[in-house]
């Protein structure tokens, strides 16, 4: 499903779904008022559907996790498509990743229920919705049987309406980096009971991911394979990566024709190449700039896995993006990760690591793509990344190589 069929269909059915289960819980509570009691996790569902990059962001929540319920077994949802961004981190079995396919609205409605079944199963007693404003999520959380339910709520903040069920409600707080806005989730399960608005804690942890580990064999297959597609790429080349494709949100990109001439004047670098990454339609992206320097470009659109991808992080040496997975990606490797901001910012959403170099020119406008406009803007010319001028991008680049 796009974007925008997604939140027509959030707003219109999710609207009234969670106005009907809110005045269910409420019936509920009054027959029995322990429903509002917190119980002690022993099985406890992450939910994340659609970001990528926040389920790497998530990492250290999911440590703590650990770590204050050290009995309890820890479970994840999310998007089948984004399945693998929880996989890499070896932080939740894989038999406990749960998945719903979002190809169109018949199979998201399917694979829901069958998930529901599953959860009901286990049973999950503890659904933590790391989702900001979903109201997908929010009916799952209700219909999951969770007597625990964590997630983020809007108290007197203007916000999408999730009804009034959940049972530990925290305040979304966007002055605040995500990572510590997971960690107040989790750390609300062992706050008091009649704290309004949760999180009342100073958060002392400091957010973190892990460093992939690559083998010696994972590093010399993926040579072998860029040196099948560009035989001139050799042990001693230096390689930039450039991630030109913005996905789902297009008004996240540096313009194709800025990376496109970043890519000609690096390769007039001796023995400097460009590898060009991503899915889907980046292709068309990736043909524009092989086209203008065959000799010196290796695409790699759509002909590699997410474990390729790290492997390419750790054999290469710098990354150029823009805000999307694949930076996240990269901050669990040792490759400098030179990312544009513009329509949102990296004190919200910027990939964590030292290795990580957001370009951001703070525009009066920026960012104008938030939770609480559902990650809808007005703005059709992003003016706030093609002011990120090429001259800029390419002595970092050099600066790294």
């Amino acid at each position: 499903m796009d974007v925008e069929n997604i939140r027509k269909i959030d707003k219109w059915l999710g609207i009234p779904i969670c106005a009907l289960f809110s005045v269910l819980y409420l019936l509920r509570t009054l027959f029995k008022p322990s429903l509002k009691k917190p119980v002690q996790p022993e099985n406890i569902l992450f939910v994340e559907l659609s970001e990528m990059g926040s389920a790497i962001i998530a990492y250290s929540a999911l440590q703590r996790t650990k770590e204050l319920f050290p009995d309890s077994t820890l479970y994840f949802l999310i998007f089948k498509e984004n399945r693998e961004s929880v996989s890499i981190t070896g932080t939740i079995e894989e038999e406990n990743i749960l998945t719903i396919d979002c190809t169109n609205f018949s199979r998201f409605v399917f694979s829901t229920l069958s998930v529901l079944n599953k959860l009901k199963k286990i049973p999950i007693d503890t659904y933590i919705d790391m989702e900001l404003f979903s109201r997908a999520t929010s009916i799952i959380s209700y219909l999951s049987g969770a007597h625990n339910r964590v997630g983020f709520y809007k108290f007197h903040m203007e916000g999408l309406y999730r009804g009034n069920f959940l049972t530990h409600k925290v305040s979304y707080n966007p002055h605040q980096h995500i990572a510590y806005n997971f960690f107040n989730l989790v750390y609300s399960l062992t706050a008091p009971a009649n704290e309004f608005p949760k999180l009342k804690k100073h958060v002392n942890d400091v957010p973190k991911v892990p460093m992939i580990e690559i083998s010696d064999e994972e590093k010399s297959t993926l040579f072998s394979k860029l040196q099948s597609i560009n035989s001139n790429f050799t042990q001693s080349s230096k390689s930039v990566i450039l991630n030109p494709n913005a996905g789902i949100l297009p008004i996240r990109a540096w313009p194709i024709e800025k990376y496109l001439e970043l890519a000609i004047r690096l390769a007039r670098i001796e023995d400097v190449f460009i590898i060009v990454i991503g899915v889907g339609k980046a292709l068309y992206d990736a043909d524009k700039i092989y086209s203008a320097i065959p000799e010196k470009t290796i695409d790699l659109t759509n002909r590699t896995t997410l474990r390729e991808v790290i492997t390419l992080f750790n054999i290469s040496d710098v990354f150029v993006t823009n805000d999307s997975g694949p930076a996240h990606f990269a901050s669990m490797t040792p490759i400098i990760n030179i990312v544009f901001f513009g329509p949102e910012t990296p004190a919200l959403y910027g990939p964590i690591g030292e290795n990580c170099i957001p370009l951001y020119t703070n525009f009066g406008c920026s960012p104008c793509v938030s939770a609480f406009n559902h990650r809808k803007t007005t703005c059709n010319d992003n003016l706030c990344v093609k002011a990120i001028t090429v001259d800029e991008v390419y002595d970092l680049v050099v600066k790294y190589l």
